[in-house]
């Protein structure tokens, strides 16, 4: 147990070193006006992966090109999850010793060019952060935490028992809301 804590410890020591490392120029942007949309989530739970599947065919019914990225929290992807188009994954088996993650599919998510990265990170996972502040995303929104205010542009604060769903719908009307404000 002690090991762990030491472990997570450090891997948020290293993680914060890596992120002063990151510049970038962050851009408010509205849901109409982006064209590509990077969104990063916990896909343990095949419950996220069906929301999250939804959510990517409505922004695709808006014209809007969608790559997610979810992590399952476990060594192997479970039977019936394999990537599809703009559906990846990554696994605990991806990650080094402080739980950065390195597969040939985080490396694409990371530079690809997003207008807006959705992190619907809702456990604060550290293998999730590492890619939110990785992405060079104009404009990056997420739930808020004041160890996610060096990475992400818009933060939104909610109770703990927040469910996925019900973070998706305050994202939208957020990024509606953005829309109306922009000049």
């Amino acid at each position: 147990m002690a090991k762990r804590i030491i472990r997570n410890q450090l891997a948020q020591l290293i993680f914060n070193r890596e992120l002063r490392q990151i510049k970038r120029k962050p851009q408010t942007l509205s849901l109409e006006s982006v064209r590509s949309i990077g969104i990063l989530y916990d896909a343990t739970e095949n419950e996220n992966y069906e929301v999250v599947k939804n959510y990517v065919r409505e922004l695709r019914e808006l014209k809007k090109e969608v790559l997610a990225l979810g992590f399952v929290d476990q060594k192997e992807l479970p039977n019936m999850r394999f990537s599809k188009l703009g559906l990846d994954f990554f696994t605990r088996k991806n990650l080094n010793w402080y739980f950065k993650p390195s597969h040939p599919m985080v490396t694409k998510f990371i530079n690809a060019d997003f207008d807006i990265l959705i992190f619907l990170n809702i456990e604060q996972l550290l293998p999730l952060k590492y890619i939110a502040a990785a992405t060079q995303a104009k404009f990056k929104i997420g739930k808020y935490d004041a160890k996610n205010a060096a990475f992400c542009d818009f933060m939104i604060k909610t109770n703990e028992q927040v469910t996925l769903p019900k973070f998706i719908d305050l994202v939208n009307n957020y990024l509606k809301v953005l829309s109306h404000v922009q000049p």
